[in-house]
């Protein structure tokens, strides 16, 4: 429990604001959010460790194998451990640790990020988060949402999206009445693309 709580306290305590897009590797900064380094060109790579600190980096490479355990390799060279990390950021995706995630599944499938892993798949007032685990003979999609940049990323539920919807009778109604996408996450993520692209031309 005391673990758990140094965990989420570590995470929104390093909102840590890093320098303009300097990358080198051991590149420690205070200067941007690391929720708006995320939201940045691919082209930034950087890794949160769980003590907050946060190192950027040229590359960041997924390696997996029959006889290896799942880790990232940066710049080529420098192997950093999956139980080390908060979250990180390649050319590829963005992924959040399964310690900020609210969810009972246990995940050990490396499809896109490191396992157990969260990728961010949409981006705005409400963001998308998702990965994949075991349901007994296959892999399944498991998605979490988060309301605003700094919020909580909880478990996706429909409850919990139609809560956060309901400020966009549209996007709500396409969720509520959309039987034309069959597939959950087609209809999860066009309904929370709508609210965030109305909310943005709303601010505009």
């Amino acid at each position: 429990m005391k673990k758990a709580t140094q965990s989420i306290a570590a995470l929104f305590s390093t909102f840590i604001l890093l320098n303009s897009c300097t990358i080198g590797k051991n590149s420690v900064s205070t200067q941007k959010d690391v929720f708006d380094l995320a939201n940045e060109p691919s082209s930034t790579c950087f890794v949160q460790l769980n003590d907050g600190s946060i190192q950027q980096y040229k590359t960041l490479t997924l390696v997996t194998g029959v006889l290896t355990t799942p880790h990232l390799l940066a710049d080529g060279k420098e192997v950093i451990d999956a139980k080390k990390i908060m979250a990180y950021q390649n050319d590829k995706h963005y992924a959040v640790s399964p310690k900020i995630l609210t969810s009972k599944k246990n995940s050990l499938v490396a499809v896109e990020p490191l396992p157990g892993l969260a990728i961010k798949r949409v981006t705005g007032k409400i963001s998308i988060y998702s990965r994949k685990f075991y349901n007994g003979a296959n892999t399944a999609d498991e998605y979490f949402v988060q309301n605003g940049e700094d919020g909580f990323i909880v478990a996706y539920s429909k409850d919990v999206l139609k809560n956060l919807l309901k400020e966009d009778v549209k996007a709500l109604d396409y969720f509520n009445n959309n039987t034309k996408a069959a597939k959950k996450s087609a209809k999860l993520l066009t309904a929370v693309e709508m609210y965030n692209n109305k909310l943005l031309m709303t601010k505009n």
